[in-house]
């Protein structure tokens, strides 16, 4: 199931790469622009032609891009390497799916919404005299990036006044931080772990313990547990009541749709975070369709094996027009190189090509005024995606017309700057920045980023490679 060849032996390559050769001489941009569940997808800023296109389409035709991706959203077992399904978007919208599916989704998003509502209505939490006012989410990786960056970016979207704090990183300076922020007895702590047996997050957690000379009853009536091994969060303490479960079929960095949202949930509240799943349902039914040209995510994965393989482009910048929307490279990083930064395929053997990018970026204007220069006078062939909120609900909103006019000439600036080639880019803009665009935006990159592995042949769910590093801790 799921053979794919080397990208290297299919009959499209040596043609592309004929193809690079000639737009080397000369590289035309092409007008494309689509419309993808409340985002605007510019990409007309790109080195491609009508033959290149084609020769795009066929390759995915012939890699069976679909044929995955199709796959992947009926729940077949697509992570072969795992023996798993990756069933993320049946977090989204369960109704297409088996009843243990639907049954499960359901009963997740209910305990969730009981939950919250308990926080909510400001009473006691049960156990203590004392309303919760401070959320603690401690994770890291797929545990934690998409919590952060949401509740950031929808700050103007809160429906409370609790204050939330996170904890990944080993380093205690994060722990010590929040701790000087809260008040304990006002606060629940979330932890996050798929498996329950995370280093840096349990360690930070028995450090927390440690700290406040914690006993069972702070653990089982102050702490909640997100997690697929419910039986480790039953020995480590916790009431069953208070564990949040993820299935198996939901990888990290796809998770942010289920119980790993819980954060989320408590700040924007249970009808927005729906939502945030409406809009990355929206754009599963569009990335769904076989039309290529009509395809935003199956056009940018294809783009992206074209400037990866054909034009040598080793990297991608990301340009976030949006103070807000700062955390989302970080959630893009992981969610792009984790899941392919691989090299080998489906079926054990080596590639003789790249395969991700490497992805990296920063906030526009203040990137202008930095690594910019680089983008606009340097030697190498960088990608860029920008993306950009055209207008702002803050008080200062007749700012953001300004910070939009900066972003645009800067990206007309890109296209002529570099000794008179310039630098290709993607513009995905939007309204403002709500709950359902979030949705909208994080399931075209996840999309994107799955047809990216279909045509390199590799598996996108896996990551052996930081399993690699956990198993050698045993012998440090």
């Amino acid at each position: 199931m799921f053979s794919r060849r080397l990208l290297s032996k299919t009959p499209q390559w040596p043609l592309l790469k004929e193809q690079a050769q000639k737009l080397k001489l000369h590289l035309p941009m092409y007008t494309l622009h689509l419309e993808a569940a409340g985002i605007s997808c510019d990409l007309s800023h790109n080195y491609i032609t009508n033959e290149v296109l084609t020769l795009l389409s066929s390759l995915c035709q012939s890699q069976g891009v679909m044929e995955f991706f199709k796959a992947m959203i009926q729940g077949k077992e697509v992570n072969i390497s795992e023996q798993r399904q990756a069933l993320h978007t049946a977090l989204r919208n369960p109704h297409y799916y088996s009843e243990t599916v639907r049954d499960s989704v359901a009963d997740s998003i209910q305990k969730m919404q009981s939950l919250t509502e308990i926080i909510h209505q400001h009473q006691p939490w049960e156990g203590s005299e004392h309303p919760i006012r401070y959320i603690v989410h401690m994770g890291i990786g797929g545990s934690d990036y998409g919590p952060r960056f949401l509740i950031k970016a929808l700050e103007n979207h809160k429906i409370n006044d609790l204050s939330f704090h996170f904890i990944a990183n080993l380093d205690p300076w994060e722990l010590q931080d929040t701790l000087k922020k809260i008040d304990v007895k006002h606060s629940l702590f979330i932890v996050s772990s798929k498996s329950f047996t995370t280093d840096e997050t349990l360690t930070n957690f028995s450090n927390l313990c440690s700290a406040l000379d914690a006993d069972s009853h702070f653990i089982a009536n102050q702490c909640i547990a997100i997690t697929a091994n419910e039986e480790k969060a039953l020995q480590q303490g916790f009431k069953k009541k208070h564990i949040l479960k993820i299935n198996h079929w939901v990888g990290g960095r796809f998770s942010i749709w289920s119980a790993i949202g819980f954060s989320l949930m408590l700040a924007i509240g249970t009808h927005q975070f729906k939502e945030f799943l409406a809009g990355a349902h929206a754009m599963d039914e569009i990335c769904a369709q076989e039309n290529f040209m009509q395809n935003p995510a199956l056009l940018l994965a294809a783009m992206d094996c074209w400037y990866t393989n054909f034009l040598d482009a080793h990297s991608r910048a990301i340009l976030i027009y949006s103070s807000q929307l700062s955390d989302l490279i970080h959630y893009l990083q992981q969610l792009m190189m984790e899941s392919n930064g691989k090299s080998r395929t489906l079926q054990g053997e080596i590639v003789d090509y790249h395969t991700n990018p490497i992805i990296w970026g920063g906030v526009g204007s203040n990137s202008q005024h930095t690594f910019q220069q680089l983008l606009m006078e340097g030697t190498r062939l960088i990608p860029i995606d920008i993306i950009l909120p055209r207008t702002s609900d803050i008080y200062f909103s007749q700012q953001q017309n300004k910070l939009a006019t900066h972003c645009l000439a800067q990206a007309k600036a890109l296209t002529s700057a570099r000794q008179g080639l310039g630098q290709p880019y993607h513009l995905f803009s939007f309204e403002k920045i709500s709950p359902k665009i979030m949705g909208s935006l994080l399931a075209l990159y996840e999309h994107r980023t799955v047809m990216a592995a279909a045509l390199w042949a590799i598996n996108p769910f896996d990551q052996f490679g930081v399993e690699l590093s956990k198993s050698l801790l045993t012998t440090v």
